[in-house]
């Protein structure tokens, strides 16, 4: 892993943190003798590390911003043998992708988000050098909370996206086509931790293409600032091949209105041409 990535993320996501800062606003609270739920009801983000979600909504009328970024670099190459082998000395793939996501509560139960995924390639591999970097697929959801989290049953909430066809797939940089996508997400807390379950369908509109996911996530809240967090992630693309992955991390709520989560995403098993085995994850939110 090159460390002029993880700096240049550094530095990018300090610099936002400082441009970000601005009033404070009290946050949404009831408390248990108001509303009579739990103190630890709804107590997690609406995000994790790399892919799963909680049915916690932004709150109408409240508006979040995060900058991410991850790191790949794919040092294995599946082979004829279906076991992975380490790329032949000089040889590298990789690939860094910032992301900015702003969500906005327009309404009751509801909240519509925006992403702009930028991505910077530096793939060194014969025949298929590519040193390319610009915008990728951009996409924009719609949250509906369906069912509010009670002491007793989960809260559950849907999402809608589109992904525009905004990336260009000749430089490896998305896939060029538009495409929709239906999750869904299942959050539970109890007093020293929370359960969190998204089952995802995503498809093409261009062509046969159908990707399924499962992400779930055990967050534990033993301090009020510092919650770590183990995520799961199953990926199946139609015709490609799926991959288990494990991402355990931390979430540092180092301010009222703010988090900072870092995770390290683990390949577990794989039937992708190409794998990552370890990598990593940072997150800055911003919520007003």
């Amino acid at each position: 892993m090159k460390l002029k990535n993880i700096f240049i993320a550094m530095v990018f996501i300090a610099t936002f943190a400082l441009i970000a800062e601005g009033t404070e606003t009290s946050q949404e609270s009831s408390s248990e003798e108001e509303n009579g739920l739990y103190p630890w009801c709804g107590q997690y983000p609406m995000s994790m590390f790399t892919k799963t979600r909680s049915s916690k909504l932004v709150g109408k009328d409240h508006l979040s911003v995060s900058v991410n970024f991850q790191y790949y670099d794919w040092d294995q190459v599946r082979g004829a043998d279906n076991d992975y082998h380490n790329r032949a000395s000089g040889q590298s793939k990789e690939r860094s992708i910032y992301t900015f996501c702003a969500k906005y509560g327009w309404a009751k139960d509801h909240h519509i988000a925006v992403g702009i995924p930028y991505w910077m390639n530096d793939f060194d591999i014969p025949g298929k050098e590519n040193d390319s970097q610009g915008l990728a697929d951009i996409y924009v959801f719609e949250k509906w909370e369906l069912l509010k989290e009670t002491n007793t049953i989960p809260g559950v909430a849907v999402d809608f996206w589109y992904y525009f066809s905004s990336g260009d797939s000749d430089r490896s940089l998305g896939t060029g086509e538009s495409a929709y996508k239906i999750s869904t997400e299942v959050s539970k807390a109890w007093k020293d931790f929370s359960l969190h379950f998204n089952p995802n369908y995503k498809w093409s509109a261009d062509k046969d293409d159908e990707v399924g996911e499962i992400n779930g996530t055990i967050l534990f809240t033993p301090d009020p600032k510092l919650w770590p967090a183990i995520e799961y992630n199953y990926f199946v693309r139609e015709h490609k091949g799926h991959s288990h992955d494990l991402v355990p991390g931390i979430i540092w709520k180092f301010k009222k209105g703010w988090s900072f989560k870092v995770g390290v995403p683990m390949s577990m098993d794989s039937t992708f041409t190409d794998r990552d085995v370890v990598s990593i994850v940072l997150k800055l939110f911003r919520r007003w």
